[in-house]
């Protein structure tokens, strides 16, 4: 069992046994890409649902060009993660997150609870905009590892947005909102928060509640994909709606629930962004993430999120639809994207001088 650094990959998903089946877990929708790309109306009502209910879902991406790209990347951009982070610590904080959402963090710069103790994650986050242009328009250095990987980087990232993208015309539809008030506020080519982070859990170091690497909160930007192949990722058994969040923990009771790895599947999530969009219309959903349960927790934990973030310069504001009830709270209006999205990052605990 690899329980330590090896010399070769540690990435197998083919050698991961099983999810457990005696663990608390959340009965998610699992919602058809192919059929969201045909305009298949029972299946928009149903992601829909989805939406404005928990906020988390399974979308199955067999069927659809953009869904077989991230089926294929996420496990190629895991490999592409794991030569990074093998890399010397030293050479890892060449690329350090100093005052940018970018680059590497390293295990515990995040504090998990009031007490301050710190996470056990460490990732990498990729830039967007960086990976779709010529490397003599990149804003920042990148180790040879990514730019190596480029292509496949620039494929995923436009995959990941037009999927994001097709949620959230379904949701304007829906709420009756222009669709462009949501694509002139994510427009591809436009500078803003959006990128891949690669993240590597080290395994499970004792049976009892573990270690923390990734503090309760909600995401701060408009939509998540998560691709994961063990278990990990929790979420409050109370709807965001009512768990808010209190000392980095849920202030409602309930429990932790897993969130159960489904083959072929990314785990969707909606975050801060889309209920400011549509004034808590939407929902947030509240996660943890935790070594993986059982004998999967004996593995190092990869994931690959994409988050589609709205453009750096946009103006964080309810939109006006028939579906959208008016808005009187002006908490976050006027300022940018990037300052909230910034600002939101601070208080979850993240240090940007690490």
């Amino acid at each position: 069992m690899p329980h330590k650094e090896e010399d070769h990959t540690e990435f197998t998903p083919e050698l991961y046994p099983p999810f457990p089946d005696n663990v608390p877990t959340v009965d998610l929708q699992t919602i058809s890409l192919s059929k969201l790309l045909a305009h298949d109306a029972a299946e928009q009502d149903r992601v829909f649902e989805a939406c404005v209910g928990r906020g988390f879902f399974y979308l199955a991406l067999a069927g659809s060009e953009a869904g077989e790209t991230i089926l294929s990347g996420a496990d190629q951009i895991a490999l592409t993660g794991e030569r990074v982070f093998k890399l010397p610590l030293e050479e890892k904080t060449k690329y350090k997150m100093a005052k940018s959402l970018f680059g590497y963090k390293h295990a515990g710069a995040t504090r998990t609870d009031k007490a301050g103790t710190p996470d056990t994650a460490e990732f990498f986050n990729v830039g967007k905009n960086d990976m779709i242009v010529s490397d003599d328009r990149m804003s920042r250095p990148w180790p040879a590892e990514v730019l190596g990987a480029k292509p496949l980087f620039a494929s995923y990232v436009k995959s990941a947005h037009s999927v994001g993208m097709t949620i959230m015309d379904i949701i304007a539809e829906k709420l009756g909102v222009d669709p462009s008030a949501f694509t002139s506020r994510h427009r591809i080519e436009e500078p803003s928060g959006d990128h891949v982070r690669i993240t590597r859990g080290p395994p499970r170091e004792k049976e009892e509640m573990p270690e923390i690497q990734t503090p309760s909160h909600t995401d701060f930007g408009t939509i998540t994909i998560l691709m994961n192949w063990l278990g990990g990722l929790q979420v409050w058994s109370e709807s965001s709606r009512k768990a808010q969040l209190g000392g980095l923990e849920p202030d409602v009771p309930g429990e932790w629930l897993w969130v159960k790895p489904k083959k072929g599947c990314a785990i969707i999530n909606l975050g801060d962004a889309a209920v400011k969009f549509t004034n808590g219309v939407v929902c947030s959903g509240r996660h943890r993430v935790i070594p993986s349960p059982g004998a999967q927790g004996r593995w190092p934990r990869y994931s690959i999120v994409y988050f589609v973030r709205p453009e750096d310069k946009c103006r964080m504001q309810t939109l006006e639809g028939k579906g959208i009830p008016e808005s009187l709270d002006e908490e976050g209006e006027g300022l940018t994207a990037h300052e909230w999205i910034f600002r939101q990052s601070v208080a979850l605990g993240n240090r940007f001088d690490n």
